[in-house]
């Protein structure tokens, strides 16, 4: 894969268009997933995806758990395990992540699996919007 095609994927997730939006909210999901499983090795599997079979395994993976993670991110926002870094009103929708978002994150994963894994776990390890609280 060339040069081109690697910027091509990357100026999609980056963008504001619907690839972005689908990036952004897989990331916030991606995030809770960090904090409320714990589990830093999808993360690694992302980043180390070499094909597209890879990255579609990863994303199944913290797919799978989605209910759950979500609903254990709002009962630990109401316990003061975990708190928000903005005003949300509906924790499940904010951080909640379609079918429409997860065909588009497929759609770059099938023209470069390695920098859309890559993207998408940095930019989640990085996402600073919904923190453990130390006690």
């Amino acid at each position: 894969m060339g040069m081109r095609a690697h910027a091509d994927v990357l100026g999609k997730l980056l963008g504001k268009d619907e690839y972005g939006r689908a990036r952004e909210r897989y990331v916030r999901y991606l995030a809770a997933y960090k904090v409320v499983e714990q589990n830093l090795s999808l993360f690694d599997k992302m980043a180390r995806s070499r094909d597209t079979s890879d990255l579609i395994s990863a994303i199944y993976e913290s797919m799978r758990v989605k209910d759950r993670v979500l609903a254990s991110l709002e009962e630990g926002i109401r316990r003061g395990d975990y708190k928000l870094a903005f005003e949300c009103d509906n924790v499940r929708a904010a951080f909640s992540v379609g079918h429409d978002d997860i065909e588009k994150i497929l759609e770059l994963a099938r023209e470069d699996p390695k920098i859309t894994g890559v993207v998408l776990a940095t930019l989640a390890l990085a996402y600073g919007g919904v923190q453990p609280v130390r006690r």
